[in-house]
Formats: C-alpha cells, structure tokens, sequence
C-alpha cells in the first residue's frame, strides 16, 4: 500500500521529468510527446526508471497512463504504434 507522501514524491518526480524533457527539446510538450520521447530514447527511459525507481518500461509506460487515462486514445500515439517502422522500438519496450 503506498502512502499519500510515497504518491506525492512519485507523482512530483514524475512532473519533473515531463519538465525536464519538456526543456531538453525546447518547447512545451504535451504527455503524449513526452511518452513518444520515452519510448523512442534509451537514456530518456533509463533516466526516467533510475528517477522513479522503477524496473522494467512496463511499468514505467503504466505510470504515464495512470497519471492521464486519454493517452491510450490520442491519434499522435497510436499513430506511432501502428506505424510498422517502429516495431523494433516497440519490441525493445517488452
């Protein structure tokens, strides 16, 4: 069970990462650009599972869905996944 200050941190450091990547490019993302970002750079998804503590990308992608429920449903994400030129970066994910 986690805390409301376990939820807290994990949340701000969450928050922190999208800002960070959000300076790294320059320009104001939205959570599905900051996900494409992650699923498409490796030391993107490394920094981010070393900041939040997590293992594997699973879990790591089940976080961004958690915090916005509609990124399942955006067009600019599902484009990318059934895009056939990215199947080996999706296979690296599992």
């Amino acid at each position: 069970m986690i805390s409301d200050k376990e939820r807290y941190e994990k949340e701000h450091a969450f928050n922190s990462f999208c800002s960070f990547v959000s300076i790294l490019h320059n320009k104001k993302m939205n959570y599905a650009s900051i996900l494409l970002t992650y699923i498409q750079d490796k030391k993107i998804r490394e920094f981010f599972k070393i900041l939040l503590d997590i293992d594997n990308d699973m879990a790591a992608i089940k976080l961004f869905l958690e915090h916005d429920m509609s990124l399942y449903k955006s067009k600019y994400v599902m484009k990318f996944i059934n895009n056939k030129k990215n199947k080996k970066i999706l296979e690296s994910l599992r």
